[in-house]
């Protein structure tokens, strides 16, 4: 089991800690490469030997308190939307690009794989709880996202019925 980040309600972390199942030993591994910048509420999913981390928050309290009435800007700004893949063979992380238009910045969602796809869902965004920017479309909504991984590209989500809103 692998473990990135977090919150303990002060600090923000990127470390990495692994669970080893069977005799239920914990240990730190040393990371190299671009690591993500410490986090919560991101999503991650293990693909074979590679973690994927994908978005998450982090709110810059310091900035905060000297940014005056621009506070709303700030904290939209926390969102994160940026994808770090770990091999989880040798823990070099990169960077990973991905084509079409991403989902927007969020946190507090899921990944999950469908074949060769990953589905993106839910989460908050800078337009969650807006009711006049968050518009359910017939078919497709944009808290339900498809990163194909064979054209490594995002897609727009499509389903039949009313989604959970």
């Amino acid at each position: 089991m692998y473990v990135f980040g977090g919150w303990d309600g002060k600090n923000y972390y990127n470390d990495v800690y692994v669970l080893d199942l069977e005799i239920m030993a914990w240990q730190r591994p040393e990371c190299t490469g671009p690591a993500p910048t410490p986090r919560q509420g991101h999503a991650s999913i293990l693909i074979g030997n590679n973690l994927v981390i994908h978005g998450g928050f982090k709110l810059r309290e310091a900035q905060l308190k000297t940014c005056g009435l621009n506070q709303g800007s700030h904290v939209q700004s926390s969102y994160l939307d940026d994808i770090r893949v770990l091999d989880t063979d040798t823990y070099i992380w990169s960077r990973l690009r991905i084509s079409g238009l991403p989902p927007e910045a969020r946190y507090g969602h899921s990944l999950s794989i469908s074949g060769s796809d990953i589905i993106m869902f839910g989460g908050w965004t800078q337009s969650s709880g807006n009711r006049d920017k968050h518009v359910l479309k017939k078919e497709q909504c944009e808290y339900f996202q498809i990163w194909s991984t064979e054209e490594m590209c995002w897609k727009n989500g499509r389903y039949i019925g009313n989604p959970p809103t």
